[in-house]
């Protein structure tokens, strides 16, 4: 079984063949070992320090641009409306192999709804463009009080933006906030990496089917194999374990229209 990861961070001493990191031939060795085929990478700079410092240096690092397996997940802020021309900025990133925007509000300290964050949206929409958000992250206040309502809104103002949800093991059982969002919109998926649980993609399947299942890694957080080797043990057909690793990803990078 071949898996198409979404979320998979990398930190730039990794390809810069620091003695104490890991070098890029190790990495790209362990994707392959993992039959991760292809991967959507996302620079841990970009969170920590500066999302669009961080944007930047992940096209710069070697090796890279020229896999054709390799495409980047880029982490966005409300300043990149007014800082560049949003049109212009997506079809760079597009042509720069980016798929994938990322957003953070509560640690980029901004809100879903934000004035610039909705003109943004709306032109990811009109592209078909993915959006991955965090669920932790709709957790204004620290009180598990999620801002479910600003994600609704977002679903429902753009129809045809993909939303993929990464919800992490703990996360996953708060489902009563977002199960509503999966059987109100089908532009909403779930990212599967922290569904660790017997039977809970299982259950998932059941409900809404295997084509809202996203795979992904959160390689280094967890190992690869830790997410892997649960879809290949779920207990489903090959069709829903295939959409689950590999073609319901591409399906939708495949839908992009710039």
């Amino acid at each position: 079984m071949e898996f198409f990861d979404i979320n998979c961070w990398i930190s730039y001493e990794v390809f810069e063949n620091n003695p104490l990191e890991e070098t890029p031939e190790d990495f790209f060795s362990m994707l392959s070992k993992n039959n991760i085929k292809k991967a959507v990478l996302t620079n841990t700079l970009s969170l920590t320090y500066d999302w669009n410092t961080g944007n930047n240096a992940l096209l710069k690092i070697k090796g890279l641009a020229e896999n054709e397996n390799i495409f980047f997940g880029f982490i966005l802020c409300p300043e990149v409306y007014h800082q560049f021309k949003f049109s212009h900025y997506l079809k760079s990133a597009y042509e720069n192999k980016v798929r994938l925007f990322r957003v953070f509000p509560k640690s980029q300290l901004f809100c879903l709804n934000d004035y610039y964050m909705q003109k943004i949206f709306k032109e990811m929409s009109d592209a078909n463009f993915p959006l991955m958000i965090d669920l932790k992250e709709l957790d204004i206040t620290g009180n598990k009080y999620f801002a479910i309502n600003d994600l609704r809104t977002l679903l429902g103002e753009n129809k045809n933006l993909p939303v993929i949800l990464e919800t992490s093991l703990k996360q996953c059982m708060f489902n009563r906030f977002y199960f509503p969002l999966m059987e109100e919109f089908e532009n909403l998926y779930l990212e599967v990496s922290g569904m660790l649980l017997m039977d809970q993609i299982e259950h998932y399947i059941e409900k809404f089917g295997s084509q809202r299942l996203i795979f992904g890694s959160n390689y280094p957080n967890f190992v690869l194999a830790l997410n892997t080797s649960r879809i290949e043990f779920i207990r489903a057909g090959d069709t829903e374990k295939s959409n689950i690793a590999f073609n319901n990803l591409s399906g939708l990078f495949e839908k992009i229209s710039i």
